[in-house]
């Protein structure tokens, strides 16, 4: 079963399947020796990884204005151009708008007040926003622009229990107009080419559909979700496939919290093919046709996930690790919290 290094989007346009994250974090106090108190982004960390990732062959960088690493990315990128190493249409480009108040993460200049913002306050924030983040990349467009969050109660910091998928929150028709009018202000600069591609992120199959009922002139073009081989969104990947919404995983490892290397089944498979049981779980999500969103500071891994579409796993492999889903998540919110 071979795994193709691209995926064409349902305009047509190539996106490169493996992707740099770029929100390293510190989710707890305790986590950061040199300042045991501190609890957020770590943007300065990402100069390097990029470097490592452009170095390795990653030509897709996934990043968000909550972040706060936008400026990383430009800084490191613009060297790469400027040293002729890469052009801009080299490097594929995703990020993210239109994420609600988050303690410790968010600065009210990269979050928008979902709750207490009118519909039109709504649109001109997100417009604001859209222009800041290429304001800060240093990019005339970017490849693909996300809606991070469908509501509020979901981003960094809001993490809590697992929730089932047959426990959707009631819909909230305020919430409803919102997405709307966020999703149509990602039309408009779609249309003048200020983004190549469009799409979403943590929607469920709801939230994806009243889009289209609330007027969307545009289904979103890809999903970005948590995904991984215990968390498998079978539903919203269900619809997504059906209505050629590209998907693409975040957190596909859990953030190193979710002991894939003690995992039985995934070690035994690792063994099998000589490699580690990261690289298992990430060609997993590979063969079931999904993006991956990694974030790493090894320049190791990084050459490892680069390599990752070369793995081929057997369907008796895919067989037992598609077993392995029981909706474990990392931290945050499931799709299906948000109203």
């Amino acid at each position: 079963m071979s795994v193709s290094a691209t995926m064409t989007l349902s305009n047509g346009v190539k996106m490169p399947r493996i992707a740099l994250g770029t929100a390293p974090l510190s989710g707890s106090a305790g986590e950061c020796s040199s300042n045991p108190n501190f609890i957020g982004f770590f943007p300065e960390r990402v100069h390097r990884s990029v470097e490592l990732a452009l170095s390795a062959g990653i030509r897709h960088i996934d990043t968000a204005l909550i972040y706060r690493s936008h400026g990383a990315v430009a800084r490191v990128l613009g060297h790469w151009f400027r040293e002729g190493k890469l052009k801009r249409e080299d490097v594929f480009v995703t990020s993210k708008v239109y994420h609600p108040p988050s303690e410790n993460f968010g600065l009210p200049s990269t979050t928008i007040d979902m709750d207490n913002m009118t519909v039109k306050e709504i649109e001109e924030a997100v417009h604001a926003h859209f222009q800041q983040t290429l304001i800060e990349l240093g990019v005339g467009c970017v490849d693909l622009m996300l809606l991070h969050w469908p509501a509020s109660g979901g981003g960094a910091g809001q993490g809590g229990n697992t929730v089932t998928q047959t426990q959707m929150a009631e819909i909230d028709p305020m919430k409803r107009a919102k997405r709307i009018a966020a999703w149509k202000v990602l039309e408009h600069y779609y249309s003048i080419g200020w983004a190549r591609a469009i799409g979403v992120s943590n929607f469920h199959e709801v939230h994806l559909e009243h889009l289209m009922d609330d007027g969307a002139k545009i289904r979103p073009m890809l999903n970005q979700i948590e995904t991984s081989i215990y968390i498998q969104q079978e539903k919203i990947i269900d619809y997504c496939q059906k209505h050629n919404i590209a998907v693409m995983a975040y957190s596909p490892l859990g953030r190193g919290v979710m002991n894939i290397d003690e995992d039985e089944v995934v070690t035994s498979i690792a063994n099998k093919h000589g490699v580690t049981p990261g690289h298992v779980a990430l060609c997993f999500l590979l063969h079931k046709g999904f993006a991956l969103s990694c974030w790493s500071s090894s320049e190791e891994r990084m050459k490892a996930n680069a390599s990752v579409c070369s793995l081929q796993l057997d369907a008796d492999d895919m067989e037992k690790l598609s077993a392995l889903n029981r909706s474990e998540s990392w931290g945050l919110p499931s799709p299906y919290m948000l109203s």
